[in-house]
């Protein structure tokens, strides 16, 4: 007969603990999230430092703060400018692509008509006085772009990056 198999040191399938082995200035712990080897406490040195703290300004020092930095304006510009090019520019030619694209349909109706109660457009989202019909979808929309792109222009001029040579 074959010799039963000897419990192995490293692994064991049996319900007793696993064998650990560390460093003998390491204490293990148990905890909920698994073994983690940590210094047991008689080898921990606190360690001091100073910490800078920051100085307070004197009794006559005034903070000033600017409404109209370089940051600032360069956000409103770029911003503005990406609002009026999706109002002006882009709306008319994405709402003529929309409209050539038509609706999807299934089985020669649209979703809606078919009976998916799903399929029809939330109007509270795209209602708007606008007499081009630029709604708070587009807003949110075009003032993202224009805020990725004003935040690229403020890092490739802080980077250094003078353009293409």
């Amino acid at each position: 007969p074959p010799a039963p198999p000897q419990p192995s040191t490293h692994h064991s399938t049996h319900l007793s603990p696993p064998s650990i082995h560390s460093h003998p200035k390491m204490a293990v712990t148990m905890s909920m999230s698994g073994l983690k080897p940590t210094l047991a406490l008689r080898t921990q040195r606190v360690q001091t430092r100073k910490v800078a703290m920051p100085k307070v300004a004197a009794r006559g020092h005034k903070q000033v703060t600017k409404a109209f930095d370089d940051v600032n304006l360069t956000v409103t510009v770029v911003n503005g400018t990406c609002l009026l090019l999706g109002r002006f520019a882009f709306l008319p030619y994405q709402r003529a692509q929309i409209a050539k694209a038509g609706l999807p349909v299934q089985n020669g109706l649209t979703y809606e008509a078919a009976g998916d109660k799903y399929a029809k457009e939330a109007s509270f989202l795209t209602a708007t006085n606008d007499p081009a019909g630029f709604s708070l979808i587009d807003v949110m929309a075009w003032g993202s772009i224009g805020h990725a792109l004003a935040f690229f222009v403020l890092a490739a001029a802080s980077n250094g990056y003078a353009g293409p040579v």
